[in-house]
């Protein structure tokens, strides 16, 4: 019996298949277990890649637009040193560059004068005369002269804005050409005005003019044309055509043109439009725009138009009102407006003002203000150098009673002088007519 305990502890055949079975079973499921673990694993790891493919993606995108905001930076650094140093110490070009747009401008606007009225001449003796075809060649080569002469003035004017720091005014494009008409439409509406059946539209807006009576002389044809399409381009759907049209309105004024301006500014949304409008109401309307313009202080409207309203006023009333403004430019302006107008009162609360920049202004113009006062008297008039001048403002010359006209001397005392200054060869004649010699100007 003894013999046979032990043997019966030995496991049987089927228990061992049984015990291997089970270890299959529990190794498959926890292969599988261990297969479902590696494959979510595995998901992790993609999602993981992704996300640092993002974070690195993310990171060039926040170094680029670092590196872009230290540019800005630098640039904004420039120009506020730039202007600091204009505020403080303004450029000693400024004087001189305000007297050669002063002068180009009285020069253009005596040229543009004696343009119309020699083309009246051309169109007459065109009608009239036999000498039509060497008037016209003889034209053409004067005004292209004239146009070679006005180039080499604008680039003087643009080397002299580089040098003061100032950035050149963009060049204003010509206005479109407008297509010829059908001439049968055109006589046919001729016919209906000479009938009455056609009348021009009342204007539709909330701003009235009272009537002004006409100032200066009666503009030329080639004048009233550009204010007729200016007008028409104010009806525009681009806004930098009835910009465009409202900065020629404001550099050639015409008191007929401020009804149709009043219309115009009181439908107009832009506010570069808005602003040049207020401009050329001012130069066209007069003191009759005055209360419309001052309506145009209030804060709805936006800052620039703001500023151009005060620029056109330049009263105190409107210094007053600028100096509460909201915006800084506007108190900037105000102070500088302040300052040259002697209104010490207003400059001295503009100087206390709570933004630095307007104090700044407000001494800068301080600054100024005494240099503009210790300059020196005029000099007294050269008669030899007004003749030169007027000689050289005209296309074709002058004749003796028309240069004393221009000059304003009686005529013995300009032949005088056109007889002193064709001497010394400083000046020549071609036919009856006064023209500048080479080498005359100088």
């Amino acid at each position: 019996m003894a013999d046979r305990e032990p043997a019966s502890t030995q496991p049987t055949p089927a228990e061992l298949l049984r015990a291997a079975l089970e270890k299959i079973v529990f190794f498959e499921w926890r292969l599988s277990e261990l297969a479902a673990e590696l494959s979510a694993a595995q998901s992790r790891c993609a999602s993981a890649e992704s996300e640092r493919a993002r974070a690195d993606d993310e990171a060039r995108a926040a170094e680029q637009r670092a590196k872009s905001a230290r540019m800005q930076c630098a640039t904004l650094e420039a120009e506020r040193s730039r202007l600091s140093a204009l505020l403080v110490q303004p450029s000693h070009h400024a004087t001189d560059l305000r007297a050669v747009l002063d002068e180009t401008r009285r020069e253009l606007g005596l040229q543009k004068a004696e343009r119309e009225r020699w083309l009246t001449e051309m169109i007459a003796q065109a009608k009239g005369g036999d000498e039509a075809p060497a008037a016209l060649a003889q034209f053409i080569s004067e005004l292209r002269g004239e146009v070679i002469a006005l180039r080499a003035r604008q680039q003087k004017c643009d080397e002299l804005l580089a040098q003061a720091g100032i950035e050149s005014p963009p060049r204003e494009s010509s206005p479109p050409v407008a297509a010829p008409l059908d001439p049968e439409p055109v006589q046919e509406a001729r016919v209906m005005w000479a009938e009455g059946r056609l009348a021009a539209p009342e204007p539709t807006t909330h701003f009235a003019l009272p009537p002004q009576p006409p100032r200066g002389p009666a503009p030329g044809a080639a004048a009233r044309a550009l204010a007729d399409q200016c007008l028409r381009n104010l009806a525009s759907g681009d806004p930098a055509r009835r910009e465009q049209a409202a900065r020629h309105l404001q550099a050639m004024p015409s008191p007929s043109a401020a009804p149709m301006l009043a219309t115009a500014l009181g439908a107009e949304r832009d506010p570069k439009a808005r602003a040049q409008l207020v401009g050329a109401l001012a130069a066209c309307g007069g003191e009759a725009a005055g209360d419309l313009i001052a309506q145009l202080q209030s804060h709805a409207e936006p800052p620039l138009v703001r500023l151009a309203a005060l620029d056109a006023l330049h009263s105190r009333a409107a210094i007053e009102v600028a100096a509460r403004d909201p915006a800084p430019a506007v108190r900037r302006r105000a102070g500088a407006l302040a300052v040259a107008e002697g209104f010490d009162d207003l400059a001295a609360r503009l100087a206390r003002d709570a933004d630095a920049s307007v104090k700044a202004s407000v001494d800068a113009s301080r600054r100024e203000a005494p240099l503009q006062a210790a300059k020196p008297p005029p000099a007294e008039p050269d008669p030899a150098g007004e003749v030169l001048q007027a000689v050289q403002a005209a296309l074709f010359g002058l004749t003796e009673s028309e240069l004393a006209e221009h000059i304003g001397v009686p005529e013995p005392q300009a032949t005088a002088l056109a007889n002193q200054l064709l001497a010394q060869g400083r000046l020549g004649r071609r036919g009856k007519r006064l023209v500048l010699a080479a080498g005359g100007a100088h």
